[in-house]
């Protein structure tokens, strides 16, 4: 155990005194507080452009109507109208599109509608632009060209224009989320889906630098011969755990440094990003998934010679790893579902998806023991295979060894 300490002991210095783990340290935090203020700020920053837009009305009757509801509806910030809108008509269809698209390409108009004649018995408008990325714009002309529509239908049904605008009154939707105890806050759509994504990407990059950097330790002793003097000194399992724990205990540091920038952010902003509960458990499944995580990667650093090939072997895990930033949308918008129960307990990915989780809404007691008790096995199994390899496969040099090779170091007693 002294020797475990002493390996574990100058890992955990060496590379805290590094500049790699300084400078990784302080970028990493500044993506996250970025990450959580860039999309609302690059959001607003399109209504601070004015939009010219040409509408092409085959029924004379809307493009006015459109204009005006369009500047009484949308604003920037110093109140003029977001869409300036050129009216094109007393022309034939064929020769006022084709001025539109003139305008258009001379890139005097941002974008045109067109309103065909039949529109309300088609129910369809045209919409031209040389990037219709923006769905922004178009899912508010969008509305307004709706509203205009459906209030033209109720007065030629011969309803009162008046009564037609008190009854289309647009409703306020107000999120207001509730915690398991019964307390109401209000809700926030963005934070809602950016926090969890936050807890994922700090533990991916805290147990992925931390395996990533013992791999590559690992891989540099043994290339460089530096192991076989290592080994003269200490067993292969204790240099195994002493790197493992050492490097567990930076990766431990620096994720708790992001949750204490994390704390101290929520605090200035007045928001529950954090609660006791959900720390101590994302410290559990840190240390968790880490040794898991650091089990295989200290296995591939003994089976090859070189980066190149070790990074090859990693990346399928780095793919594997992944998963949870692909189905984040659909975690947070279905966090208690059956396909996302079934993920939260593969081993590769429980401790992603159940911070995932945790950061829209607590799982049941069941499933996070459950998920816990799937991963201390999981670290259990992997420890023990990953010290076989390791023992074997750490001096074996100019020969690469093969899958029923490593399958028959794995089942040796």
């Amino acid at each position: 155990m002294k020797n475990v300490m002493i390996i574990a002991r100058w890992e955990y210095l060496t590379r805290l005194r590094s500049k790699w783990f300084i400078i990784s340290t302080i970028i990493i935090p500044l993506i996250m507080v970025a990450s959580m203020f860039i999309p609302s700020v690059v959001l607003n920053s399109d209504d601070q452009e004015m939009r010219l837009i040409a509408v092409v009305d085959e029924t004379g009757q809307f493009a006015e109507k459109l204009e005006q509801k369009l500047a009484d509806k949308y604003t920037l910030a110093d109140q003029t109208p977001k869409y300036q809108v050129i009216v094109i008509k007393n022309g034939d269809p064929v020769r006022m599109k084709r001025e539109a698209a003139e305008l258009l390409n001379s890139s005097v108009i941002s974008a045109y509608l067109v309103i065909p004649e039949v529109v309300l018995d088609s129910s369809r408008v045209f919409y031209y632009s040389l990037n219709v990325g923006n769905f922004k714009d178009q899912s508010e002309l969008n509305l307004v060209i709706n509203e205009i529509i459906s209030e033209h239908r109720l007065v030629k049904a011969g309803l009162d224009p008046a009564l037609i605008q008190d009854l289309m009154k647009n409703v306020e939707f107000q999120t207001i989320k509730v915690a398991s105890s019964g307390q109401e806050t209000l809700g926030d759509e963005t934070l809602s889906f950016i926090i969890p994504l936050i807890y994922v990407l700090m533990l991916f990059f805290t147990i992925f630098m931390s395996s990533q950097v013992l791999m590559r330790s690992v891989l540099a002793e043994r290339t460089n011969r530096l192991i076989e003097i290592l080994l003269s000194s200490v067993s292969p399992t204790e240099l195994m755990s002493g790197k493992i724990l050492g490097l567990g205990l930076l990766g431990l540091t620096q994720l708790v440094l992001y949750l204490i920038v994390g704390i101290m952010i929520s605090n200035f902003k007045s928001l529950e990003l954090f609660s006791s509960i959900n720390v101590i458990l994302f410290l559990v499944y840190f240390v968790l998934g880490y040794l898991f995580y650091a089990a295989l990667f200290a296995a591939i650093g003994s089976l090859f010679d070189n980066e190149q090939d070790a990074q090859q072997a990693v990346s399928i895990f780095s793919l594997i790893s992944v998963v949870p930033i692909f189905f984040a949308s659909y975690v947070i918008a279905n966090p208690q579902s059956l396909t996302t129960t079934i993920l939260s307990f593969i081993p590769f990915i429980t401790p992603y998806f159940m911070i995932l989780r945790m950061g829209v809404m607590m799982p049941p007691l069941w499933e996070i023991l459950t998920s816990l008790g799937i991963l201390v096995v999981s670290v259990w199994l992997a420890m023990l295979a990953a010290g076989k390899i390791f023992r074997v496969a750490i001096l074996i040099y100019g020969k690469r060894p093969t899958f029923p090779e490593i399958w028959q170091w794995v089942r040796a007693k």
